[in-house]
């Protein structure tokens, strides 16, 4: 008896009052949509760098006349910040003009020693055609003639090389006025008045650099973004910064690029952030933290916006990826086009209504319109 008794329980619950099967049991699992446009994918903290910033420095060694700037001193490009010492490189300046003069008055004494001995060998040349001179007149004044052409070059070239050492001369004379190499904001300052400076450390108190000077129009933020997480970043899509400094001051930002290497040490990857807007309350070193936003899509990407999938729910890979869509109790196939594999067991798709049911396990093969019992499933991606 009780045997019978199961076996009508079965009997009645698959098969109902009609006579006909009732239809299979499908499990359905509703992908979560893509985030909103706006919404906080990642976040990561930094600090506010400039891109353009140097210490400006001397070309030469030299002592320091004068210092023209200050901490917090906005120069522009050219500006003169600082002088030293020059008598030393005005008097070799007056030694070089000195010394092409007296090259070039050396030129004109060979050029006129050149024309006489020309003049002096066609003479010769003209006795000696008539006779009345002798092989060895004809080859000395040959041989003058050749001395002074020796000794005009010789003049020409040491003048060439005065020329030289004039400018020489003149440009470490100006090099004694340190100008800014370009527009910015003096943030230290490292030399005074008396003090030695050169272009590389020598030791003892010899100063390397006169101050630190920062384009502030070049600000960005530097974070490091954790390599497991930067599948989530892209160069161009919108973020927000937050300094510690304004806690609740979000300035607007958009991503610039990142860098194509990882720190090994740290596990991370680097990321440039450039300000939408800049702002005087932005500061150098100041620390903050990224806020990586998503990107709204638009036109056609709008109608096809990625969404995630279990695997199980696909079938017909790589050639022809289709799921079967749940629409007023019937499944329905729709084919899909898979862009990656952000997960385990996870494909990201498009062609897929964000949000629509999809179904993820069944016990029998389905059909195209073929009308299912929905499970819903608790679990979302």
């Amino acid at each position: 008896m009780f045997l019978l008794g199961f076996l009508a329980l079965i009997f009645f619950r698959w098969i109902p009052p009609t006579g006909r099967p009732l239809p299979p049991s499908v499990r359905v699992l509703r992908p979560s949509s893509p985030p909103a446009p706006g919404a906080v994918l990642l976040s990561a903290a930094g600090y506010v760098v400039a891109r353009r910033e140097t210490t400006v420095s001397s070309r030469i060694t030299g002592m320091i006349r004068a210092v023209y700037v200050q901490e917090g001193m906005a120069v522009r490009r050219h500006q003169i910040l600082a002088r030293l010492e020059s008598h030393t490189a005005r008097a070799q300046v007056a030694l070089s003009r000195r010394q092409l003069a007296a090259d070039r008055a050396l030129i004109l004494s060979a050029e006129a020693q050149l024309r006489l001995d020309r003049k002096n060998l066609a003479r010769v040349r003209a006795i000696f055609d008539e006779g009345l001179e002798s092989h060895s007149a004809l080859d000395s004044a040959e041989a003058a003639v050749a001395i002074d052409q020796a000794t005009l070059r010789e003049d020409q070239a040491n003048a060439e090389a005065a020329m030289a050492s004039l400018r020489l001369s003149r440009l470490i004379l100006r090099h004694t006025v340190i100008r800014a190499p370009f527009s910015g904001i003096v943030t230290a300052k490292y030399a005074h008045r008396g003090e030695m400076i050169s272009p590389a450390a020598v030791g003892g108190f010899t100063q390397t650099g006169i101050c630190r000077l920062v384009d502030m129009h070049s600000l960005e933020m530097d974070v490091d973004v954790n390599e497991s997480f930067i599948n989530r970043v892209h160069a161009g899509e919108p973020a927000q910064v937050g300094l510690s400094a304004y806690p609740n001051w979000k300035i607007p930002a958009r991503v610039i690029s990142i860098v194509p290497t990882a720190n090994k040490d740290k596990g991370t990857v680097k990321v440039r952030v450039s300000f939408d807007r800049l702002d005087p309350r932005i500061l150098p070193e100041m620390s903050g933290e990224v806020y990586f936003l998503s990107r709204p899509a638009r036109g056609r990407d709008a109608k096809t916006a990625a969404v995630t999938l279990p695997l199980e729910a696909v079938s017909g890979i790589p050639s022809r990826p289709t799921v079967f869509r749940v629409v007023g109790g019937r499944v329905f196939r729709t084919a899909i086009r898979v862009l990656g594999y952000p997960g385990p067991g996870q494909l990201s798709v498009t062609g897929f209504p964000p949000g629509a049911p999809l179904v993820i396990q069944s016990p029998v093969s389905l059909h195209n319109g073929e009308r299912v019992r929905v499970r819903h499933s608790p679990q979302t991606l």
